[in-house]
């Protein structure tokens, strides 16, 4: 008999287990993220979070996280719910149904008027269980990584420094303006926009920078260390993958090439996070992104990312730097009321710990 309970802090090994045997995708293509030491790190960062435990015969069989937004502007609360997983022993018993109702039936309590939830176009298992509930597959977003593996030259035409006080101000009215009319985007003030940046881990305004032409804020980014909360790995990757990763291995021994991440390797991904730029100066916002490349190529990392909406103008900008795109599809349910339009949409960085 499986019983659905709150998390409690003796679950955080078999969490940390079951994750390892539950990688997102396919037989062909698959990864996981690996936690440890603490399972529920990433809810942290939200202000309104639960996670659930499935039980049966005294082991945990499973359980699902979600968080609670809610826009204050609009009035409208909504769920995000950003995983669940049941351990291969306990699958085809409709545990995962089991939990997804179990949050519903939270998320209708406090009123909130609609789930949503992110799932990577190759996961197959996770967008039949999300239909079979009733959930719509509305559009999609672009996760960007971008390889590190040599110095970029920086334009001397703009000056790149890290946020001061006296900023503040102006990146907020460039990004207010540069995300305005998405779903999910809540326009910053001064005290909600260091708040969001200081609450994150390894964040913080210490690691956001702006680019300034002739005196003026023209782009501006943050660069978030994401392995603080979980390291991505790959359990399978496509043949093509292992074919070009020993063509670029050979061709280092020559020139500098970019690395194709190997099955089990650890990826320490960092993030850029609340970009923005002045549409009339994609430079600027392409010299801010070889400047964050140049930093991380100094740390020793392979990759950065970012997760886009299809109608931001950044992968134009960068698709210079070749990123390798990912597609993440976006599922949601109404539970009162119509679902909002998902096109265009604001992605929170902190929903990017999938």
């Amino acid at each position: 008999m499986v019983s659905i309970r709150p998390f409690e802090d003796g679950d955080n090994a078999a969490m940390l287990d079951i994750e390892k045997l539950c990688p997102q995708g396919n037989e062909k293509y698959a990864m996981g993220m690996d936690k440890s030491p603490d399972a529920v790190a990433r809810y942290k960062v939200y202000d309104n979070w639960g996670v659930l435990a499935a039980e049966e015969e005294g082991r945990v069989a499973g359980w699902i996280g979600w968080t609670v937004k809610h826009h204050p502007v609009k009035g409208r609360r909504y769920v995000y719910l950003t995983e669940v997983n049941v351990h291969p022993e306990f699958q085809r018993k409709g545990i995962a149904t089991k939990l997804v109702m179990d949050v519903e039936k939270n998320a209708q309590k406090i009123g909130s008027d609609y789930v949503y939830c992110y799932i990577w176009e190759v996961n197959d298992a996770s967008k039949a269980l999300f239909g079979k509930l009733g959930y719509s597959n509305l559009g999609d977003f672009k996760s960007c990584g971008t390889p590190v593996y040599k110095k970029v030259r920086i334009a001397q035409k703009f000056n790149i420094e890290r946020i001061s006080k006296k900023d503040i101000g102006d990146v907020i009215n460039l990004i207010n303006n540069y995300y305005k009319g998405r779903t999910h985007f809540m326009p910053y003030t001064p005290e909600s926009f260091k708040s969001y940046v200081n609450g994150i881990p390894a964040y913080g305004l210490e690691n956001f920078w702006v680019v300034k032409d002739e005196g003026k804020i023209v782009a501006c980014a943050g660069l978030w260390d994401s392995s603080v909360l979980g390291d991505i790995y790959f359990t399978k990757v496509p043949f093509t993958w292992k074919v070009m990763g020993g063509i670029l291995g050979f061709l280092s021994i020559f020139t500098k090439m970019p690395k194709m991440p190997a099955e089990g390797e650890y990826i320490k991904t960092y993030y850029i996070t609340d970009h923005a730029f002045d549409h009339k100066s994609p430079d600027a916002m392409l010299n801010l992104i070889a400047y964050f490349n140049n930093i991380l190529l100094d740390a020793k990392r392979d990759f950065f990312g970012t997760g886009l909406d299809p109608s931001d103008p950044l992968p134009e900008v960068i698709k210079k730097l070749s990123p390798q795109i990912e597609t993440f599809n976006v599922f949601a349910k109404a539970l009162e009321g119509d679902l909002p339009d998902f096109s265009p949409l604001y992605i929170d960085v902190r929903d990017l710990i999938l």
